[in-house]
């Protein structure tokens, strides 16, 4: 059985991760579409000419203008993200054939399909909301920038670190250099992606704190873990399963929770006895079965039965 469980547990996780990495590069290339629209739209405003009044009437008609960008961007990317859930439901399901089950459970039912749109719908909500936070903290920006007669370079500049974490100025030679592709290649996608993941992997110092892609990058990923999680949670309730393997390989930053249960069989009770006793760095705030090790983890509960000759 242990055997065939690592089997069932290892397929989730490769379907999963690989779905897990389209729509993280999804989701940031929707961001980098965002940012050049949010450019164009805010570099028709100059902080410095014209007079107050005119500035800052300008820059609060671009509040709404830039919530319809992050509409037409961002959330129409996790809008296909959340439509590809079926995908992780379907592969679940697929692991309960192998299962000693009536034969109606090794399939999608009807109720399954009734469950996976409610929690697909819960799943949308937090990307809307970090969308609106987010529209407000750019709008807000512009709106200073009007107010103090920030020079519209550096104006431009906010936004994009607002965004995409790219960065104001280094004195790094390279890192500088890298600035300055991005800012000066809109037209170059895969190079500008490129180069951004290189300053915000090699040289994370320079970078102008929190912003939009991380922010939203974290999300797809727990967003998509959890949603597998949950539905893994309701069919195995559905069954009347209450063991669960703790399914996954290990990497060398992996959290000491995981660590310590991968590859091991609880009981619902043991799991959240163990979950609320134990602490670990990295543990996130939620169910057990949903959050798992915490932000980012990969790992997931295998419904199981410890009875069953498999």
């Amino acid at each position: 059985m242990a055997d065939l469980l690592e089997k069932l547990g290892n397929y989730r996780q490769r379907r999963v991760t690989d779905l897990s990495d389209t729509h993280v590069e999804r989701l940031q290339g929707s961001l980098q579409e965002l940012e050049n629209q949010v450019i164009s739209e805010a570099s028709k405003i100059d902080p410095k000419r014209g007079t107050l009044k005119l500035r800052t009437t300008a820059a609060l008609q671009l509040r709404p203008k830039l919530k319809q960008l992050i509409e037409q961007t961002y959330l129409t990317a996790v809008q296909t993200n959340i439509a590809e859930y079926d995908q992780a439901a379907a592969w679940l399901v697929a692991t309960f054939k192998e299962y000693p089950i009536p034969a109606e459970f090794k399939q999608i039912t009807e109720l399954d399909l009734t469950t996976i749109q409610q929690l697909k719908r819960g799943a949308y909500l937090p990307f809307e909301d970090l969308g609106n936070e987010f529209a407000n903290e750019l709008a807000q920006s512009v709106y200073n920038s009007t107010i103090t007669g920030q020079p519209t370079d550096q104006m431009i500049s906010d936004l994009r670190g607002k965004i995409n974490g790219i960065y104001q100025s280094s004195d790094n030679e390279e890192a500088q250099e890298l600035v300055e592709f991005i800012n000066n290649n809109p037209d170059k996608p895969v190079e500008v992606k490129t180069a951004a993941e290189r300053l915000q992997t090699i040289y994370g110092r320079d970078r102008l704190g929190n912003n939009f892609r991380r922010y939203a990058t974290q999300l797809v990923q727990d967003s998509l873990m959890g949603f597998d999680g949950q539905f893994a949670k309701y069919r195995a309730d559905e069954l009347g399963l209450t063991h669960y393997k703790y399914s996954g390989t290990t990497v060398r930053d992996s959290r000491d929770f995981c660590r310590r249960n991968v590859n091991k069989v609880y009981s619902e009770e043991e799991i959240r006895r163990i979950w609320n006793t134990q602490t670990w760095q990295g543990k996130a705030q939620g169910d057990p079965f949903v959050v798992r090790g915490g932000y980012n983890c990969r790992h997931h509960w295998q419904p199981t039965d410890p009875d069953w000759d498999l």
